[in-house]
């Protein structure tokens, strides 16, 4: 899925210093300019290998290769012995 800003909002998040807050029907977005998120990395390697995982990511949710994270807790504690 692509999405493109609105000359507005592509504005509003340059005077924010290239990262906005924005409300939405439902929720709060942050939204980052691709030049700010490159720069939270030491390295192109580090930056492309995040975007990389965010797209692995995107596809296992996508494609049902994910679990529940109240299913993942509740192994998680049964497996640790921390249930109550």
């Amino acid at each position: 899925m692509s999405v493109k800003l609105t000359p507005e909002l592509e504005q509003f998040v340059e005077a924010c210093d290239g990262v906005a807050s924005v409300g939405g029907e439902h929720q709060s977005y942050v939204v980052m300019s691709g030049e700010r998120f490159r720069g939270c990395f030491e390295s192109d390697e580090d930056h492309d290998a995040t975007l990389e995982a965010i797209r692995r990511g995107w596809d296992d949710m996508l494609n049902g290769r994910t679990t529940p994270m109240e299913v993942f807790f509740q192994e998680f504690d049964n497996k640790h012995g921390l249930s109550s």
